[in-house]
């Protein structure tokens, strides 16, 4: 994934029906440096998307025609990348709400003042960036991780004895991983994990996952660990606690992993990712 095209300032769509809106947004963005472009209805929106690239999309509501919503779930379907920020009234802001829930990035309120803001403005795009840079660095993660099943699988179909199973499939991931029972105690690792926590291996043996989490995020992971019984890839943000006691914020994804009849949970934790020196890894194996 390309990191550096979340800090560089993009190209804006900013869609309304209003021209009064679209110019107050166009010439509040471009005090900060922003490109925009405009269009007034859905269909021209989709056509841009299509043919052109563009980091932010402002989009209103309420339209005549294609609506916002039915907008943003079009877009959804093949752009993953956009961010998209909706742009409501205050008597609309419900309605904001489920478009987050349907792949918005954040919202903003078309208020005169605020439209007329640069510094407002440019905090909610650049909020609305991060966390479609996390959604996205956690959909790509999550594919790593569906194919990294598929190869373990595979692997272990060829393995007789458990622990050089574990060996050889933690020995060639660069970023941190453990394997740990359903109710979260810990029975495999590899060397990134030992680094980011820096915990002895010994005592990770003994401890269960749930230790090593923030006490605000703890529930949230007891409660992910609970929910991939089902079988889904699932990431959530969350603190890990080093042993210099400084939190390290992170992204922690999991799946479920069946191994000799028993489920296990398969977790990777990245941000930050743990590089490999040029050492070979090593893998720690109860």
């Amino acid at each position: 994934m390309d990191t550096n095209k979340w800090s560089v300032k993009g190209k804006v769509l900013i869609v309304d029906d209003s021209p009064l809106v679209c110019d107050m947004f166009s010439k509040t963005l471009a005090i900060k440096g922003y490109k925009t472009e405009v269009v007034h209805d859905g269909e021209s929106a989709l056509k841009k998307l299509r043919t052109e690239s563009f980091q932010v999309m402002i989009l209103d509501l309420v339209m005549p025609g294609m609506n916002g919503l039915e907008i943003l779930k079009a877009c959804r379907k093949d752009n993953h990348e956009i961010c998209i920020i909706v742009a409501t009234c205050y008597t609309s802001e419900a309605t904001a709400v489920e478009a987050i829930h349907e792949g918005a990035d954040d919202y903003v309120v078309k208020d005169f003042m605020l439209m007329n803001d640069a510094k407002s403005l440019e905090v909610i795009i650049s909020r609305g960036l991060e966390r479609r840079r996390l959604a996205v660095e956690n959909i790509e993660l999550n594919e790593q991780l569906k194919e990294l099943n598929i190869v373990l699988q595979a692997a272990y179909a060829r393995e007789k004895d458990e622990k050089d199973y574990i060996r050889n499939l933690f020995g060639s991931i660069s970023f941190a991983v453990v394997l740990s029972k359903i109710e979260g105690g810990i029975c495999g690792f590899n060397d990134a994990f030992v680094k980011m926590t820096g915990i002895p291996e010994s005592d990770l043996f003994r401890m269960c996952v749930f230790d090593l989490i923030g006490n605000e995020f703890r529930s949230n992971v007891e409660s992910l660990f609970k929910k991939i019984r089902a079988g889904a890839a699932q990431g959530i943000k969350v603190k890990i606690i080093a042993k210099s006691q400084a939190d390290i914020d992170v992204i922690f994804n999991a799946i479920p992993f069946k191994m000799a009849g028993e489920i296990l949970i398969l977790s990777t934790i990245v941000k930050p990712l743990v590089k490999n020196e040029g050492q070979a890894p090593r893998v720690f194996v109860k």
